[in-house]
């Protein structure tokens, strides 16, 4: 019980030290979100403090933030997202959307397959770098009944590339001479984690995070007819015959998120009174998501790729940031 106290305290220290850290005129000139620097924090601490953050993750908390809170906040995010926003993406979001998600799956599947990359860790780490990251593996993996290990190496990609696209996509984005609506739909499009989309959408313009999210949460939704495909195919693509169990794999926090917008888009919800302390909780909340997922950003995740898998996750890396940059420019 102390450990677990002593853990929550931790997690929730990083998120409040982020979030006054932003406030710093230095910080706060330079854009650098609060999110961003709990990755950082919890990275450090991850890496400096290996008995620290081993104990919070034997405590189940790391868990809990890493999957509960981040999805809670992406609910609570839904309140700051209007139908007006979505009806600004329109049917180019959703398409943009729908081309990433099955056109990152098939360049990863044959690509890791020409590289002589085992077929079921191919299948995990395009679905990771298609869909939404971690998530998409533990989904898809409950298909193509993969080991721990294959695992275990796609999260890795995921957490090394979707930091990466966390870092340099601001970055990008600015070169690219995008717009805040532009740089929305280039991160929202093509980063691997929904955490990861929320922090460089923060990152790179005010109105950016609303169109991002947005567009990722059409493609975390795309999960379920995406594993009904994988099973259908499954026989071609990994030579066993799986039964995608949707039910238990749908992304029903997508379906919250919905709910949220619906809410905050009704004549009747007092925006002007109740979004201030939203965004705060929303914050605070995406934050300490973010400090446990640096936690997870070792050098023994880094090690654990490989090199096949490395390339794989490399091409794909370049792969969607272009094809980001694409949806972008048209946005």
């Amino acid at each position: 019980m102390k450990d677990k106290i002593f853990s929550w305290i931790m997690i929730l220290a990083l998120a409040l030290v982020s979030i006054l850290l932003a406030k710093l005129d230095i910080l706060a000139n330079s854009g650098i979100s609060p999110l961003i620097l709990a990755i950082f924090l919890g990275a450090a601490l991850g890496n400096l403090a290996r008995p620290c953050a081993k104990m919070i993750a034997d405590s189940g908390v790391l868990g809990i933030c890493a999957k509960q809170i981040l999805r809670l906040g992406v609910i609570l995010y839904g309140f700051r997202v209007t139908f007006g926003d979505v009806a600004d993406i329109g049917v180019y979001g959703v398409g943009a959307a729908f081309v990433v998600v099955f056109g990152t799956f098939g360049l990863g599947y044959f690509a890791g397959v020409r590289l002589g990359l085992d077929k079921k860790l191919a299948i995990l780490i395009s679905s990771g770098a298609a869909i939404c990251g971690a998530a998409a593996v533990m989904a898809v993996q409950s298909v193509v009944k993969s080991d721990s290990n294959r695992v275990a190496v796609a999260v890795g990609t995921v957490v090394i590339f979707g930091t990466l696209g966390m870092i340099c996509y601001p970055f990008i984005a600015s070169l690219a001479g995008f717009s805040s609506t532009q740089g929305g739909m280039f991160s929202g499009a093509s980063l691997h984690e929904v955490a990861h989309v929320v922090a460089a959408s923060n990152a790179i313009g005010e109105n950016a995070p609303q169109i991002a999210i947005t567009v990722k949460m059409i493609r975390v939704l795309m999960l379920a007819p995406f594993l009904i495909f994988l099973s259908i195919f499954s026989s071609a693509l990994v030579g066993e015959k799986q039964k995608a169990n949707v039910r238990a794999n749908f992304p029903y926090f997508a379906l919250w998120f919905v709910v949220a917008m619906a809410v905050g888009s009704a004549p009747f919800f007092p925006r002007e009174t109740l979004i201030a302390p939203i965004e705060f909780a929303d914050n605070f909340l995406l934050c300490a998501a973010m400090g446990a997922l640096g936690l997870t950003i070792t050098k023994k995740a880094f090690s654990n790729a490989g090199k096949i898998p490395f390339i794989l996750a490399s091409i794909l890396f370049v792969w969607l940031i272009c094809i980001g940059l694409t949806f972008g420019a048209f946005a």
